[in-house]
């Protein structure tokens, strides 16, 4: 530490560390715990504050991204933060058109629908250039978290993008973009190049701009090939079960996960209960505990405040069996 307070890249020293400290697989005299959207709309002063402006007005302004992503922060004793932006703002800077329907979701009014189509997309060399706001977003952030806990970075897999490119929108069955793998396999292995080529030096940009760490999730089908694949944690959704998930990778990465979030929508007590049959069946180390997916835009700030506070009193209560 250096003698003004500030770690080796000018940010903040670190505080509260157990977060890295269990991705890196060392042992954390609790488990560290953070929920996926935990920036979002159940919280009603994030409601307020995006009520202001349309969602990609607001993820194109560092000052607004950093506020949203602090706010949980100031309600719940999380152990990470994680930066407020969205993954479609990737096709965006490829020269893609993305609005956000209300009730709908994402919309591609000019989806991909044609090989030739391809040639519209901007280099993806420009990718992280365009992106700029987002790193002024981490880099802003991470100085307001003052150290106090680390910051998460991410960004959407090409596969991903490439379904929400062609489909133009979101999709249950995903047959517009299957459609392209088979019909059309040498355009959809350029479009994933492209889009890898867009991402690497866009999660290098985070990085580099203040963002701590980055992983791999709902990763379970392929839960020994990421093991072996230099992820430090792999995510997992409820749908897994933490006992065979451990079983499959044993310890060598860290698991994250993975209590169903409509649990939340039990009692505290219930919630409780749960938390601790989770932490029980991950066991104390190499484990950041989080739902198996997103907060739920009607879900009850206090069962939020309930699940991050069982997590830290059971898991200190496992380490002192």
């Amino acid at each position: 530490m250096e003698a003004n307070g500030l770690g080796p890249q000018g940010f903040p020293e670190l505080k509260n560390d157990t977060f890295l400290r269990a991705a890196w697989g060392e042992d954390t005299d609790y488990t560290p715990v953070w929920c996926m959207r935990q920036a979002g709309r159940y919280l009603p002063e994030f409601r307020e504050t995006r009520a202001a402006q349309d969602f990609f007005s607001t993820c194109r302004s560092p000052e607004a991204c950093c506020e949203l992503t602090l706010q949980p922060l100031h309600r719940f004793p999380l152990d990470a933060a994680i930066i407020f932006s969205d993954i479609l703002v990737v096709p965006q800077a490829l020269g893609m058109e993305v609005t956000m329907v209300p009730g709908k979701g994402p919309s591609f009014p000019e989806p991909l629908r044609e090989e030739c189509d391809l040639e519209h997309l901007k280099h993806p060399a420009t990718v992280a250039s365009e992106l700029g706001y987002v790193f002024q977003a981490i880099t802003l952030t991470r100085q307001r978290l003052a150290g106090r806990v680390p910051l998460i970075g991410f960004a959407g897999a090409p596969w991903t993008l490439m379904t929400y490119m062609v489909e133009g929108g979101s999709s249950s069955t995903m047959a517009q973009a299957k459609r392209w793998l088979y019909q059309r396999p040498q355009a959809s292995h350029r479009l994933l190049r492209i889009l890898t080529d867009a991402l690497v030096p866009y999660l290098v940009g985070q990085v580099a701009a203040g963002a701590q760490i980055i992983f791999a999730k709902d990763g379970h089908f392929a839960l020994e090939e990421l093991a072996k694949a230099g992820y430090e944690v792999v995510g997992l959704d409820w749908t897994v079960a933490p006992k065979k998930a451990r079983e499959r990778v044993g310890k060598t990465v860290t698991l994250q996960g993975n209590l169903d979030p409509c649990a939340l929508y039990a009692s505290e007590e219930e919630i409780g209960r749960l938390v601790k049959q989770m932490l029980d069946d991950f066991g104390p180390q190499r484990y950041i505990a989080n739902l198996g997916h997103g907060l739920y835009p009607d879900m009850d700030p206090k069962h939020v405040g309930a699940f991050v506070d069982a997590v830290h009193k059971h898991s200190r209560l496992l380490r002192q069996k």
